[in-house]
């Protein structure tokens, strides 16, 4: 009988390491799940504890500042735990891959758009923290060493707080105006609307939110092989509830990270597509059964239309007579059906602290994270002005002016922290009339917008064709290994991880949404997109991924470790070592699969 294996006896000095490094673990994923929660409650926070004043500049600018204070000091320790944990665990064998280098490429040359451009120190730096803050999310859960049971405990309270906010957004839907005020909003421009935005400054946030959770639903329903009635029907009150906001960005997103799945995991096909239609009924529910929105549909439609008819840069000169200039007045070509969205031309006119039409306010907390463009009124009559050009969509003409501005640097752009984003907002407010921009700057168009509503516009006018080259390069890099291995697990008849689906198709949906709105750089959408990517990176390496094949097919899956996105080399194990691997599997078999079920879905 051969002799039993000598027990390996942990050095003295080892025992508080392991310690240490295993309560840097909980702190990191414990940090995490304080920020996803804080960024969900923070502007209504600040509506509380705020001014009550209808004019958005004013309670933009008077606002308690102590939530901003703290979601910044959460993203500052975070990193510190980090940092810690990797020094500690001798780490950074882990963060070498590509995404890592391209990463790094990244950060350079967007300091070289910034040097290039006369960007200060500063401001290159405030810049890089707001790209940048929620990847401190990736890189925390990357050095911590998850487990089922901690990733169930850090969205278990993001999961309350997203139903709250679908309970919300449905009493909003149905009782209307009340249940805005109820919660303390005082500008009421989505009720106006007839949008529902719960706890959030802006319906488009509340998309975000309710869009991956619908992404993660249908991950699991794509990996699953059965998945029970009453899921079904929370899953179609959450589709409800985003069909409520009328974020038309966050069906875009979901109808393409849907699709996507359904290519990518074998056999899903017909159950994704279900959840998509469900999406896509809920919707037209709403604008069959809400007038006021079936007419929102139609005037986004009519003015996206007119302004690749009528392109920025076609309307008329005004003509401005000396004397006009003396008493200010309502510009002719702005009339009071403006709404948030739209732009009349307007060259020489100025934004002004209010807008010209109540109902069409910017929401008083956008926490200059959802820019809400309106019409406004000018410094100087219109008498004498030609006739008007018609109305059009503001993300239209800005595409068009940004089309004609970017040859005049494609390659680095005009800086970072000089265009149309929250820090150029703060640094300079009239960031606008930079002449580098042209001889008249770059048109607002009347329109008070505290970011240029689009993110890839944003970034690549900041640093040029060359820095948005190297972020796709980035985010593919970063979308690899999941796409590795479900393609893997594809051709090999296993189901995949849902993690690594949730990871995938969240990329998926950042991107749709960054075309319409500064998602990429907002408050909220960041922190959850990488907290997501992240646990689709750890679930995807995890050897064997025992509970989701186990559930799937009974037997666990041989599929040994992968790193940077490879396969793994097949090794022959001792005795020993596969009986140790065994008794692991039956202890994953044991929470494993239910672990899975309860964390997503």
């Amino acid at each position: 009988m051969p002799s039993a294996s000598p027990v390996a006896v942990p050095d003295a000095g080892t025992v508080p390491a392991r310690r240490a490094s295993r309560i840097l673990t909980t702190a990191i994923v414990v940090l995490v799940g304080v920020l996803l929660v804080h960024v969900l409650v923070e502007t209504w926070a600040q509506v509380l504890t705020g001014p009550s004043s209808e004019d958005p500049r004013a309670n933009l600018e008077n606002a308690a500042q102590w939530p901003k204070h703290v979601k910044t000091g959460l993203y500052l320790g975070l990193a510190a735990l980090t940092v810690t944990k990797v020094l500690l665990d001798r780490l950074w064998q882990r963060f070498r891959t590509f995404a890592d280098l391209a990463l790094v490429v990244l950060g350079l040359v967007m300091l070289l758009a910034g040097v290039v451009n006369d960007s200060s120190m500063t401001l290159m730096g405030e810049a890089l923290f707001v790209y940048f803050r929620g990847v401190i999310v990736f890189y925390a859960l990357r050095a911590a060493d998850l487990n089922w049971v901690l990733v169930r405990r850090m969205l278990i309270p993001v999961a309350v707080v997203l139903g709250v906010n679908v309970v919300l957004a449905l009493v909003q839907m149905v009782i209307g105006h009340p249940a805005y005020t109820a919660l303390g909003w005082v500008d009421l421009t989505w009720a106006d609307q007839s949008r529902a935005q719960g706890l959030q400054p802006h319906p488009n946030h509340l998309g975000h939110l309710l869009g991956l959770a619908l992404l993660g639903f249908i991950a699991w329903v794509a990996v699953s092989g059965r998945v029970g009635r009453s899921w079904w029907i929370v899953a179609s009150v959450a589709a409800l509830a985003m069909s409520a906001t009328q974020s038309r960005e966050s069906l875009l997103g979901v109808l393409a990270a849907g699709l996507l799945i359904a290519v990518l995991v074998r056999g899903s096909a017909r159950r994704v597509l279900g959840v998509c239609l469900i999406v896509v009924l809920c919707t037209v529910a709403q604008i069959a059964v809400r007038p006021d929105n079936r007419a929102e549909w139609e005037r986004r439609l009519e003015n996206t239309l007119t302004g690749f008819r009528n392109p920025a840069g076609s309307e008329p000169e005004r003509v401005t007579p000396p004397a006009a200039t003396a008493t200010p007045s309502v510009p002719s070509n702005v009339k009071p059906s403006s709404r948030p969205g739209d732009a009349e031309a307007t060259p020489s006119a100025e934004p002004s602290p209010r807008a010209t039409n109540p109902s069409a306010r910017p929401t008083a907390t956008s926490q200059a994270s959802q820019g809400t463009p309106q019409a406004t009124t000018s410094a100087k009559p219109s008498s004498a002005a030609p006739s008007p050009a018609p109305v059009r969509e503001i993300r239209v003409l800005y595409l068009q002016q940004a089309a004609r501005i970017l040859p005049r640097q494609p390659i680095l752009g005009f800086g970072i922290g000089q265009f149309g984003g929250i820090v150029a907002e703060k640094d300079n407010p009239n960031w606008h009339k930079n002449p580098k921009f042209g001889p008249e700057g770059f048109n607002r168009y009347g329109f008070q917008a505290v970011q240029v509503d689009s993110f890839w516009l944003h970034l690549v006018m900041e640093v040029g064709l060359l820095g948005l080259v190297v972020y796709l390069v980035w985010l593919a890099a970063v979308a690899r290994p999941l796409v590795h291995r479900a393609r893997h697990d594809r051709r090999s008849r296993r189901a995949s991880p849902q993690a690594t689906i949730w990871g995938i198709a969240a990329i998926v949906f950042a991107c749709v949404v960054g075309f319409l709105s500064p998602s990429m750089e907002d408050p909220l959408l960041p922190p959850l997109l990488w907290a997501i990517v992240a646990v689709g990176w750890w679930a995807t390496r995890q050897p064997g991924d025992t509970a989701v094949t186990t559930r799937a097919t009974g037997v666990p899956s041989p599929l040994p470790a992968a790193r940077n996105g490879e396969e793994a080399d097949t090794q022959i194990l001792s005795t020993d070592e596969i009986l140790a691997q065994s008794r692991q599997a039956r202890r994953s078999t044991d929470f494993g699969a239910e672990g899975v079920n309860r964390t997503f879905g």
